[in-house]
Formats: structure tokens, C-alpha cells, sequence
């Protein structure tokens, strides 16, 4: 043996070890057997609708109450993402703990993993309605597009977006009919959209857009307003942020401070909504100036909602059509605890 080093006997090892279990036990108990996370991806997307996280981006508003919470420093990672099915892929191979995209996609992933990692709403977010758009005058509703149109959407058939022309579809022409115009239907990002549409010298005939990019659009001579969802759905909560049960259970506080931080953005936008355009021009590249975003917050057709409702308009028919398995019994299926103090629906 080695000069200076002693073994320790096994009697010696035994009460070694009863004290470390002892003391893991305790740790246990007082609920500090894990830290929770300081390195946090959050994804978004293009447009207004994802303000509210602008905010809480731009004011630093997470690390505040991170820091409140007796996490961090924490940092936080940002992504910009075109698609719920991008969002979606994101969240389940772990490169983001917490993404925002539409009631649709979120739908579609809670109904897959539901009795594993479980994804749910944390917050909604934009309850804003979504507009049809064309540049084809012989277009004048839905009902006069053919074969010979072609329609951008974040994502065929799975985005929120999608799902609102299947509404119209059905709503149009009957039961049966929400996949009418699926084979018109192209992948674009919202701002190749807006330049496709306006341009006029690309396939692209149709957008369902929300306001943020729909606006910019109409400014344009050759571009009419076909339909607007809330002619059919009425105000909605169709676009919200989510994560998975695993990552709430094991990182409550931080997920919390999330919930907090959108609270105040959504404060934000309510209370000052120039400040809340210079956030908005400052975090995303935009054609539209300070005073164009300031009449956009003040539009009708945008509003924001940090609970959700009027939800289960898109589960029920995601259920019906097949989309979905499972059909929710209550919109507190695919919310996490957070929000279930609220009257949500």
C-alpha cells in the first residue's frame, strides 16, 4: 500500500454510505434533488402574433423572473421557425424546450404523445384572425378558386393555416368538401409569401396569412381580401406556446417565470403599444413603420389572449376529420396546471 493512503475498512465504508443515502433522502425531501435548467431554447415564428415573447425577449424579462425564482443566470436561446410542423419537430427532438405555432400542430403533437412526454400549452398567445388573400381578380371568394391557383401556407395541411382553409372549404361547400382545395395548397414563410403574392409574376395566387403580413399585402393594388376566419370561426385563441409535461415537472419555476414574462408582454402591448411596435420592428425585419404596427394593434381583427379560448372549435374538428385520435374533453386536456385557475375553452 502505498505510503499515506489508508483504506477505509468495511465498517467504516458501511456508515459512509448509510450517511450519504441519509443525506440523499433529506435532499430529496426538501425538493432541491434537481436543479432546474439555465440553458433554454424558445422558439417562435414570423409576425405579430408572436409579440407578446418579443417582449419578454427584449426587456429581459425570463432572466428577471428566472432570477426571482432563484434560478440562473440563465440563458436563452432564440429561434425563428416557419411552420408548426418545424415548431413540432423542434420541441420533440429536444432542440427546444418551448415553441409557439397554431392550436393545430399543437393539437397534433399533444394527441401523439399523449401517456409519454405529454406536450402541452403553457399560454396562448394570438387570437387574431386569419385572412385569405389573392391576387387572381377573377377570385372574388373561396369559391372561385380552381385548379389553376396556388395558395401559401407555413405548412400543407398540419398548420393552423391550413386547417382555417379547410374550415372555409367545408363551411363553403359542405361536409366532406375541407380537403378541396388541399391540392392548391404550397409551403411558403410568410414574408416569401407576401413577396410571391405582391409580385404577381410567381405561381403563387392566394396566402392565409394573419393581419401582420395580410396588411402589407392589401397596400398593394392587385391584392383583395377573399375571407376571414372569424366570419366562420369567430374570435380564437389559434395560435399558442408549448411545451411537454416532462420539461414542466422537472423545471416548474422556470416555466413559471415563461408564464410571467408573456404576462407582462401581453400587458405591454395593451398599455403601449408604441413601445410595442418598436419592439416588434426591433426583433423582426419589416417593411411596416412605427405608426403602420401602432394602427396594426389597434385593428379589430388582431387581438391577443394569454388564456385560451374558444379552442375547442379547431379540436372538435380535428377530432371529427380524422386529424386527431383522441378528442379532448375539455381544452385543460392539452393546457398544463398553470393555466387551469382561468376560465379558459
Amino acid at each position: 500500500m502505498a505510503a499515506g493512503v489508508k483504506r477505509v475498512g468495511s465498517t467504516a465504508r458501511r456508515a459512509f454510505l448509510g450517511m450519504t443515502l441519509a443525506a440523499g433522502v433529506a435532499l430529496l425531501s426538501s425538493g432541491g434533488a434537481r436543479a432546474e435548467a439555465t440553458d433554454l431554447t424558445i422558439a417562435i415564428q414570423y409576425g405579430l402574433s408572436y409579440l407578446p415573447l418579443m417582449v419578454a425577449k427584449n426587456h429581459g424579462l425570463i432572466e428577471k423572473y428566472a432570477a426571482a425564482e432563484g434560478i440562473g443566470p440563465v440563458k436563452i436561446n432564440w429561434l425563428v421557425l416557419n411552420g408548426g410542423v418545424a415548431a413540432n419537430d423542434a420541441l420533440l427532438s429536444g432542440n427546444a424546450q418551448i415553441v409557439s405555432a397554431g392550436i393545430s400542430p399543437l393539437l397534433a403533437a399533444w394527441d401523439r404523445t399523449r401517456g409519454g412526454i405529454g406536450v402541452k400549452a403553457i399560454s396562448g398567445l394570438d387570437s387574431s384572425a386569419f385572412w385569405i388573400n389573392s391576387n387572381n381578380p377573377n377570385v372574388r371568394s373561396i369559391r372561385d378558386l380552381t385548379d389553376k391557383d396556388r395558395i401559401a401556407v407555413p405548412a400543407v395541411k398540419v398548420s393552423i393555416n391550413s386547417v382555417v382553409l379547410q374550415i372555409a372549404a367545408e363551411k363553403e361547400f359542405g361536409p366532406g368538401h375541407h380537403y378541396d382545395f388541399e391540392a392548391l395548397t404550397t409551403p411558403l414563410s410568410p414574408p416569401d409569401a407576401t413577396a410571391a403574392l405582391v409580385s404577381g409574376k410567381t405561381e403563387i395566387t392566394g396566402h392565409v396569412t394573419t393581419p401582420t403580413y395580410g396588411t402589407l399585402q392589401l397596400a398593394h393594388p392587385n391584392v383583395h381580401r377573399i375571407f376571414n376566419s372569424r366570419d366562420v370561426i369567430g374570435e380564437a385563441t389559434l395560435v399558442l406556446s408549448y411545451t411537454t409535461q416532462k420539461f414542466y415537472d422537472e423545471n416548474p419555476k422556470l416555466t413559471a417565470a415563461v408564464v410571467k414574462a408573456m404576462g407582462d408582454g401581453f400587458a405591454l402591448i395593451k398599455r403601449d403599444k408604441a413601445e410595442a411596435a418598436r419592439i416588434y420592428l426591433a426583433e423582426e425585419r419589416s417593411k411596416l413603420t412605427q405608426d403602420e404596427v401602432v394602427a396594426l394593434l389597434n385593428n379589430p381583427d388582431i387581438s391577443y389572449s394569454q388564456i385560451p379560448h374558444n379552442t375547442g372549435v379547431i379540436a372538435d374538428y380535428m377530432h371529427r376529420i380524422g386529424s386527431i385520435k383522441t378528442k379532448p374533453a375539455s381544452w385543460k386536456d392539452y393546457t398544463l396546471p398553470i393555466l387551469h385557475s382561468e376560465t379558459g375553452s
